[in-house]
């Protein structure tokens, strides 16, 4: 499995303003973004400035970033409760339905939701409820 380290706790770095900011926003608000364009529009600057800006500072395209970010959720969610639906989860993530979810999660891990459930649930069932799957059902 992939680990995705987050870009805010990194060391040693000293990201422009710019790119902080935009880190920030994809590590809080990932399920709420629609995209790059409209992070963008939040920070005030152009699409391709933000990228080229965004790449050069950290090496990874703020799209990327927050493709990594989605899965590294999903994989909890997914983990954290064998019974939470992909609907919720993929909403949960920033995804707007099930399908599109399962294939973004297919191309990023090799295999499909229900598939990565079945080969490393068991290794985190005696795992505490993911806190936000817990606030979705109430």
């Amino acid at each position: 499995m992939e680990q995705v380290i987050f870009l805010s706790q990194r060391q040693k770095e000293s990201f422009p303003a710019l790119v902080r900011d935009a880190i920030s926003l994809i590590e809080v608000n990932f399920a709420f973004l629609y995209g790059i364009d409209e992070l963008a529009d939040q920070l005030e600057v152009t699409k391709p400035h933000l990228i080229r800006l965004f790449t050069a500072a950290t090496g990874i395209s703020p799209g990327q970033y927050l493709i990594h970010i989605r899965m590294y959720h999903a994989r909890g969610m997914l983990l954290s409760g064998a019974d939470t639906p992909l609907e919720i989860i993929a909403g949960a993530c920033g995804y707007s339905n099930a399908n599109y979810f399962c294939k973004a999660f297919k191309k990023q891990t090799g295999m499909p939701p229900s598939e990565y459930r079945k080969v490393f649930g068991r290794e985190s069932q005696h795992s505490e409820p993911d806190p936000i799957i817990q606030k979705l059902y109430l």
